[in-house]
């Protein structure tokens, strides 16, 4: 089928007899769904990964025309897969970013995720329930969605057996999957990545899944694949491409791979012995950057500057540069850190890992300063305003340690604990008068109004 007569099939998504949530009911259901990727599950929180990550997703998302936010959070299983959440909330598993061979198909699985979201797959297979608070539904649709082995267990078991009927509802319909496929490629290629990369992805798990008679990829359980949908991606993307010029360069991915393998202890002797000169010296800069303690004898500046000089555009070369020049010539590192700070505006790990280099360097004062300054300018805020409520703790400055915390839940939907937190800072403020209390109090009130809406129920 050409991809005209599959968009002309599409169905209307304005069609009245489909449902649909509000977006206060979508905002509260993604807050909810934030907080339980954060307390129930394993996050991958390397700040280096998770800015790639979100660069990808980010460069995607722009392209769909539609002015909403997207979360991206990585989750450390080995499983491969990713899913779409309510209120635009992305999660990537670090099997699925190990699994991947190029940037171009790490990207193909997010468009399609994202395309997940712009079509509102989720907010329209989704029955509402009486009598359900947002909190339980968000629960259970993380637990469904990541492919939770004990869905019946506790959460199911307290809404009464309803998890079944859910779980039924939340799997991606052929013409769901069809339909991301077709949005997605046409984002990824928009993007600049390569639109065949969704079939060849796919494709080659469906055929690795082939000789594992035993398990299969769990992408491969949630999203469906097809002959017939693989061809229709295929001729998708010849249609967007036939006319292109277009090279696809070398990208970031492996070297993104080797931080993971590195910070989650997965050993790849067979994989580190064919690395060129390049990734070998990020990888061993890397070692010795994790080592304790570290032994300025042990790092190679200079072929990291060579890295850098032959691959100008792949800032990770850089990005260790400064922090391994932070521990053997600190002023030097702090200068880098800020030249990357000026180029790269968006990028929350520059400043991030600056703060951390320059605790390491007894400059505490100055770390809490930049993240202050900087972390208002980020969506994603929960990693930053941790790390200054970890600072002011170090610093004995307890209501401040409270208060940081605070705003860190507050990021992520977690209203509960954001007014259990700005209550013990109230209390170790004397001045209630004083600029400090009141940014508790306008916290608190606001904290306070989004926990009323999450208590409601699903009508």
């Amino acid at each position: 089928m050409s991809p005209l007569a599959l968009g002309s099939n599409l169905p209307d998504l304005g069609a009245p007899d489909l449902k649909d949530y509000d977006s206060q009911t979508e905002t509260s259901l993604g807050r909810a769904f934030s907080v339980a990727l954060h307390e129930q599950y394993d996050l991958f929180y390397d700040p280096t990964t998770l800015s790639y990550v979100r660069h990808i997703g980010n460069k995607i998302a722009s392209q769909t025309g539609q002015d909403r936010q997207f979360t991206f959070y990585i989750l450390n299983d080995p499983e491969v897969n990713a899913f779409a959440g309510p209120n635009g909330v992305i999660g990537i598993h670090t099997g699925l970013i190990l699994a991947a061979r190029t940037e171009d198909e790490l990207a193909s699985v997010m468009a399609h995720e994202i395309a997940h979201v712009t079509q509102r797959h989720l907010s329209r297979t989704f029955e509402y329930q009486n009598n359900v608070s947002v909190t339980s539904i968000a629960s259970l649709i993380a637990a469904i969605l990541i492919g939770s082995q004990d869905v019946s267990a506790g959460i199911a078991t307290y809404m009464g057996g309803m998890g079944l009927n859910i779980q039924q509802q939340l799997k991606n319909s052929r013409i769901h999957e069809n339909e991301a496929d077709y949005f997605g490629i046409k984002y990824l290629d928009k993007a600049g990545y390569n639109p065949y990369a969704m079939s060849d992805f796919f494709g080659r798990l469906e055929k690795e899944s082939q000789l594992n008679e035993f398990k299969a990829p769990e992408i491969l359980l949630t999203h469906p694949v097809t002959e017939e949908r693989l061809a229709k991606a295929k001729e998708r993307a010849y249609q967007l491409s036939k006319d292109s010029k277009r090279v696809y360069h070398k990208n970031s991915l492996k070297l993104i791979q080797l931080r993971m393998k590195l910070l989650l202890h997965i050993d790849d002797s067979y994989g580190d012995k064919h690395l060129d000169k390049n990734e070998q010296c990020y990888l061993e800069n890397l070692k010795s950057l994790q080592s304790t303690p570290k032994k300025v004898s042990s790092f190679n500046i200079q072929c990291l500057k060579d890295a850098t000089k032959q691959y100008p555009n792949n800032k990770l070369y850089r990005l260790l540069q400064a922090q391994v020049d932070s521990v053997i010539n600190p002023e030097l590192g702090h200068r880098e850190f800020t030249y990357l700070e000026a180029i790269y505006p968006s990028d929350f790990s520059i400043p991030y890992l600056h703060a951390l280099a320059l605790e390491q360097n007894n400059q505490i004062d100055k770390a809490i300063e930049l993240l202050r300054k900087a972390t208002p300018k980020f969506h994603s805020q929960y990693l930053m305003y941790s790390e200054l409520a970890r600072l002011f703790s170090t610093q004995n400055e307890t209501k401040y340690s409270y208060y940081y915390n605070a705003l860190a839940n507050y990021n992520i939907g977690n209203t509960s604990k954001t007014l259990y937190l700005v209550k013990q800072a109230k209390l170790l403020e004397k001045d209630k008068s004083s600029l400090f209390f009141n940014k508790l109090i306008q916290l608190e009130n606001q904290a306070s109004m989004d926990q009323k809406i999450a208590e409601q129920k699903l009508k």
